[in-house]
């Protein structure tokens, strides 16, 4: 079997291709193997990340669109599509498939939901297809079908999971049409009943659960939350069970109806529990005790979140490629642990319970364990909040032999020999940085509303020098024009004449993008364009300005003639950019979708570990060299390739 294997020495760390070389101290066994063993890729700075043995992760051909947890905690069943609907059932310790069950319908695109059991022997699955909503049932012992029970009401649509009755013989869903109704099927005999409507009344969030034969759900306005109760009874009229005061420090515009219903707000009925994520923060309240157990504000969350059934661990993810895991204690929510699969837009779903967390986005699904590790693993980084290294910032050399980096808004760059992996510069900028640039023997240092420059050392430097704005060589200033809203990032044209940086603003309506151009010249201002991008390079001739975001779109502007941003390209695709694009590389390596690093002539060069995953935006190529600069790694990782 062919593999790719770790070799550490004292110096540097080589990935060999088809064997485990350690070097040998006789003479004749180093010749016997020495030319077998060819280095692909060397770390040259950064943390020696490697497959890490208390994960486990497997991919799909396409998107992974739904997962869920048996009550068990042995099983994980997930969904995706290519091109008909697949369900997986999977080993919940080595994610190895179980099973695969048959669709019962072939033109099957996409299952809504997916449930177990109380018991764990029977997987249930809603769709709405034709606008008729079917739930399918298979038996996991046999892998055969089960039933299929279908509503008549052809108006339904669902808006929340399905769930099983305690008794296991009922599985039911919330769906709307002209207000909030329960579908429930009877599995064994095929039976489905729905409920009267509730009018002027809004879902708390988008789960339904089970409490004895009946099944309840939450609604909520900005004075109250009710929870309601129905039974398995045609046309039966929800019951109000409780209503409670919305707590004291919930803002009315985080409930409904304003704003998105289905994905900024999480409901645990027991022990009463509402997380809320307006994107800048993500709080947890104790609803009958009007208690705020959690709020943390150091990261822009994406608003996906998970309790563990008792409600002892949380977790939501950011818009980066985090995950934050928090765990009770006496005072509330303290943070756990952050997770950093390294891809971005994450869904992470607690077990039933919270020993483990499951955290799926596009084609993978990722295992953690929440107990039992008495250390973090590699791939679990446990580091500063996350708008203070939101992300790292490097440039390297035009010659590709230094390289210049710095967190994101930390006030340290070191200046890096790449041959040699010694520091060659440390520089204290006595600002937060949010751009850097190496052109010609000068680093350029962008923060705080100017840019600083510094002159490289001449080659016979002393190893490690440091030095600090005594030492700087010129400031540039350009004026904040009252901006106050948080930057994301910047850059310097090579010919020094134009400054570019993006920021983000919230408000009340939103979170609004902007790029910003200065002239340097001058210190004007010369423009600032609405943008969904993020993350800012220069062409080298200085006359364009790619914008890119994480999500696999860039805008290129250029810079007119009356120093004006002309929008010249609507959207380019950051994973594959044609020629020239500066975040890929001049020799034409790449990184597949399925994590390889292949060279010029396609060869495999190394597969990136789970920590080192990353999207393309978050990678800098120079050469031989490629910098890895997601948030989830605790330092930046330079690779040397085969040349």
């Amino acid at each position: 079997m062919t593999g790719y294997f770790e070799i550490i020495n004292a110096s540097s760390l080589h990935i060999y291709h088809s064997a485990l070389v350690i070097a040998p101290r006789n003479s004749m066994v180093r010749k016997l193997y020495e030319s077998h063993a060819r280095p692909f890729t060397r770390v040259v700075y950064g943390a020696l990340m490697s497959w890490d043995q208390n994960t486990a992760e497997t991919t799909r051909p396409s998107r992974i669109e739904r997962a869920v947890w048996s009550p068990c905690n042995r099983f994980i069943a997930i969904t995706w599509s290519h091109p008909t609907a697949t369900i997986d059932v999977l080993d919940s310790v080595t994610l190895q498939r179980l099973q695969t069950l048959e669709s019962p319908r072939d033109t099957l695109t996409e299952y809504h939901s997916l449930a177990f059991s109380p018991d764990s022997r029977i997987l249930s699955s809603a769709s709405h297809q034709d606008g008729i909503l079917f739930v399918f049932s298979w038996d996991l012992q046999t892998g055969g079908v089960a039933s299929v029970v279908s509503s008549e009401a052809a108006t339904l649509s669902p808006v929340s999971p399905i769930t099983y009755s305690a008794n296991g013989r009922v599985v039911g869903t919330c769906c709307e049409d002209t207000g909030i109704r329960t579908a429930m099927f009877d599995i064994a005999s095929g039976v489905c009943v729905v409920s009267h409507s509730i009018k002027d009344h809004i879902l708390l969030s988008n789960d339904i659960w089970a409490y004895g034969g009946s099944l309840r759900f939450a609604t909520a306005d900005a004075m109250t939350i009710t929870i309601w109760e129905v039974g398995f009874i045609p046309g039966a009229i929800p019951t109000k069970v409780e209503t409670l005061p919305v707590p004291d420090g919930i803002e009315p515009t985080l409930l409904p109806p304003v704003g998105n219903v289905y994905l900024m707000r999480r409901f645990l009925p027991v022990p009463c529990r509402l997380a809320l994520s307006p994107g800048d923060k993500v709080m947890v309240w104790d609803i009958r005790n009007s208690k705020c157990l959690l709020h943390h504000t150091s990261a822009e969350f994406y608003p996906m979140m998970s309790f563990s059934s008792d409600g002892h661990f949380f977790a939501c993810s950011t818009t980066g490629s985090d995950v934050y895991l928090w765990k009770e204690s006496p005072i509330g929510y303290a943070l756990h642990e952050v997770l950093a699969p390294g891809a971005p837009y994450l869904d992470p779903l607690l077990s039933q319970n919270g020993e483990s967390i499951a955290v799926f986005s596009d084609r993978t699904i990722r295992l953690w364990r929440t107990k039992g590790v008495t250390a973090p693993p590699s791939s679990i980084v446990t580091r500063a909040p996350q708008h203070l290294l939101e992300k790292f910032v490097l440039d390297f050399s035009p010659d590709g032999m230094l390289a210049a980096i710095a967190g994101h808004q930390d006030n340290i760059v070191t200046v890096l020999d790449l041959k040699s992996s010694v520091p060659q510069l440390t520089i204290d900028a006595g600002m937060r940085v949010d751009g850097l640039g190496v052109i010609g023997n000068t680093v350029v240092v962008i923060g705080e509303w100017k840019a600083i420059t510094w002159n490289l050392p001449a080659e016979d430097f002393v190893p490690d020098a440091r030095v600090g704005l005594e030492e700087s060589s010129r400031t540039i200033n350009y004026p904040n024009c009252g901006w106050d809203g948080y930057k994301c990032g910047a850059s310097i044209s090579s010919d020094y004449h134009h400054i570019t940086f993006t920021t983000k603003f919230y408000s009340k309506l939103g979170v609004s993008k902007y790029l910003h151009i200065y002239s340097i010249s001058t210190g004007e201002d010369l423009e600032r364009k609405d943008t969904n991008g993020r993350i800012t390079w220069f062409s080298p001739d200085g006359c364009d300005i790619w914008c890119a975001d994480e999500e696999g779109e860039a805008e290129v502007w250029r810079i007119g003639g009356g120093q004006a941003l002309e929008r010249i390209e609507q959207t380019v695709d950051i994973e594959d950019p044609p020629e020239g694009y500066p975040w890929g590389s001049s020799r034409g390596c790449r990184v597949t979708n399925d994590w390889w690093i292949l060279g010029p002539d396609r060869k495999r060069l190394l597969m990136l570990p789970p920590a080192w995953q990353s999207n393309a935006v978050q990678r800098v190529w120079k050469g031989n060299f490629v910098a890895l600069l997601h948030s989830g790694l605790p330092e930046p990782v330079i690779l040397e390739l085969d040349s």
